[in-house]
């Protein structure tokens, strides 16, 4: 197993969308929610083990939630900067509150933003709620790098190149495309491109200037240190795997 290159603080609750796929539904262990817990649970050794273990990136994200749902997390951004201030810090958000949280957005290094579709429709299909996020808007408000990540599933399928082409036009540099976990239908989701290197085993391509990743998370070669929201500290990238399903919380 290699070292861990970067950690997942993960949130757990209600959420404000209603996704099909959610990664929450894969997960085994208890089902807690941590959205109103201050600090979260086995903060202090979470900490300790990111300087330990030198890694310098984590992700604020959930496994069936919002992180800008978490009622304390000005309090916890702040609280990480000065703990561990060596750590960049990225927040995960499906974007539905990153307007109306920008000042908190702002406070990371940077924001990964979920986004399944422009069409409306579609995003109804995927998430439950028609409701396309203003990715122009979200590009102007926000002060950080923004890297957006499309789940790919056979409602969006036909719109992969259409999104991947506005998402350029409007000034994105990154970008992910992630295939649903297990499904193994060979598609080509960037015609006429090949690889220019790889990340964990992943292709990255160069599509005119935009870094685009093209994920498959059962072939990924990465290691991370997960948090989950009952206390449990695991280190398996996928985070189904980080624990058997009677496992007691850490």
């Amino acid at each position: 197993m290699t070292a861990p290159r970067f950690a997942n603080l993960l949130f757990s609750g209600r959420c404000n969308l209603r996704c099909p796929h959610c990664i929450g539904r894969q997960l085994p262990g208890p089902d807690v929610d941590n959205l109103e817990l201050y600090p979260p649970k086995n903060l202090d050794l979470f900490c300790h083990l990111l300087r330990e273990r030198g890694i310098r990136e984590l992700s604020l994200t959930g496994t069936n939630t919002d992180p800008l749902l978490y009622r304390h997390l000005p309090e916890l951004i702040a609280a990480l900067r000065r703990r561990v201030p060596e750590v960049r810090l990225s927040l995960h958000s499906n974007g539905l509150l990153v307007l109306p949280l920008v000042h908190v957005v702002n406070r990371c290094h940077r924001l990964a933003l979920s986004l399944p579709s422009f069409d409306p429709d579609t995003c109804l299909a995927m998430t439950g709620r028609r409701l396309a996020i203003d990715l122009e808007l979200v590009l102007q408000r926000v002060q950080v790098p923004v890297k957006v990540s499309t789940l790919v599933t056979p409602h969006n399928l036909a719109e992969i190149p259409a999104i991947v082409a506005r998402c350029r036009a409007l000034g994105v540099r990154r970008m992910a495309l992630r295939r649903l976990y297990g499904d193994e239908t060979p598609l080509d989701l960037l015609p006429g491109q090949a690889p220019v290197r790889f990340f964990g085993n992943q292709p990255v391509y160069d599509c005119d200037g935009m870094e685009v990743t093209v994920w498959r998370f059962e072939q990924s070669a990465l290691e991370c240190l997960n948090l989950f929201a009952d206390g449990f500290i695991g280190d398996r990238y996928l985070l189904a795997h980080n624990r058997p399903p009677q496992a007691e919380a850490a």
